[in-house]
């Protein structure tokens, strides 16, 4: 086993399923954002959040040419205070946040849980002494109050999200980032994901091992696995 352990989060140490097209999710945000005093129809909040999102998505994809429109990630709290903004309102960080942890709550369609024996596993690779960081398309303003529900907020030596660094996965730009930030080279490091694209490739393209492991929330396999990847059946054949 290398000396660091890279793990993505979605789909494969966390069960998640997400819908934000549920008319519900922007009816009962569109009541918050007017309790706060911006007041909004589900349809028009709804439609201000996607446009902010290609916005800003088309804003970062032009400072990051190299990246392209696939390759960044945006920061969505800036999405909801703009939200705010064009309100007239001037919110607090801690407003933002909940705004954020609300919007996230009402997409999902169930509870996330974690993965079969996913706390064993981490548990018994730190005991081995390997180092364990997360590698995740994901937003800090959701991410890291799940984390902290499913009990996993102390569970990682590193915390690597694509909204922190503005790219995702599979840019090779984003596997560089996180694996300079951990102080450690490819060839000492192992990636661990559900996805044959953005975890299996994105790590072959800086040199990376990888274990594939499927899940529900796999999407088509398409070409074959890489040379330095192995599938295992479960979490726990890593140990």
């Amino acid at each position: 086993m290398p000396d660091t352990v890279f793990f993505d989060l979605y789909g494969t140490l966390v069960d998640i399923w997400t819908d934000e097209s549920k008319p519900s999710l922007w009816r009962r945000t569109a009541e918050f954002f007017s309790l706060c005093g911006a007041p909004c129809t589900a349809r028009e909040l709804q439609a201000r959040y996607l446009a902010l999102c290609a916005e800003e998505t088309d804003a970062l994809a032009a400072a990051r040419p190299e990246l392209g429109a696939e390759g960044v990630e945006i920061e969505l709290r800036k999405v909801f205070r703009r939200l705010f903004e064009e309100k007239g309102l001037n919110v607090s960080d801690e407003r933002i946040s909940d705004t954020a942890m609300l919007f996230r709550t009402l997409s999902f369609r169930r509870a996330p849980r974690l993965m079969p024996g996913a706390r064993d596993v981490l548990s018994e690779l730190r005991r081995r002494g390997t180092r364990i960081c997360l590698l995740s398309n994901a937003q800090n303003c959701f991410t890291m109050p799940e984390l902290s529900r499913l009990g996993l907020d102390g569970a990682f030596d590193g915390i690597f999200l694509s909204s922190d660094f503005g790219c995702r996965k599979p840019s090779s730009a984003f596997f560089r980032a996180a694996l300079a930030r951990a102080g450690v080279s490819p060839a000492q490091a192992l990636m661990v994901g559900n996805d044959p694209s953005t975890d299996i490739r994105g790590a072959e393209s800086v040199g990376m091992e990888s274990r594939y492991i499927h899940t529900p929330q796999s999407p088509p396999r398409g070409a074959p696995l890489p040379a330095g990847c192995r599938e295992i059946a479960s979490l726990r054949d890593l140990l």
